[in-house]
């Protein structure tokens, strides 16, 4: 029985290291202007919105999809992992503007937080955003 496992492993190597999350947005803190001072909400962002994250090989991806009157639409963006050990992972994200954006998964609890720092030159503003929820694991 062990002798087939390995095989399949060895000949499905991908589909024995498939990851994914489905991030829950629950809260949102944010600030713009030149100090820090937060706003906060104890409600996700947008409701039509869904987010995860999944590991194609040995690259990981964000999904996005966006719920909207005329239906869903689906965004598919590589993400960069910057570390992980036995109790997070780091991504950087993509931002429109100027700045970083990051997504940390603590494995233990279940939770993420999603953090932006940015700013807008078209706009002449800046702004940060940290959200947090909880996450599922799939395969």
């Amino acid at each position: 029985m062990k002798w087939i496992a390995l095989v399949l492993l060895t000949l499905f190597p991908i589909a024995s290291s498939a990851e994914s999350y489905t991030l829950i947005f629950e809260s949102k803190c944010s600030s713009t202007g030149e100090r820090l001072e937060f706003s906060c909400k104890r409600e996700p962002t947008f409701s039509g919105q869904d987010l995860g994250i999944f590991r194609n090989g040995e690259k990981w991806y964000g999904k996005e999809i966006l719920k909207t009157l005329k239906g869903s639409k689906e965004n598919v963006f590589p993400l960069e992992l910057i570390k992980q050990d036995v109790s997070v992972m780091v991504f950087n994200y993509p931002v429109l503007y100027s700045g970083i954006a990051t997504i940390v998964l603590i494995k233990k609890t279940g939770r993420f937080y999603f953090s932006e720092i940015s700013y807008s030159e078209a706009l002449y503003a800046q702004g940060a955003t940290i959200e947090d929820g909880r996450f599922t694991v799939g395969k």
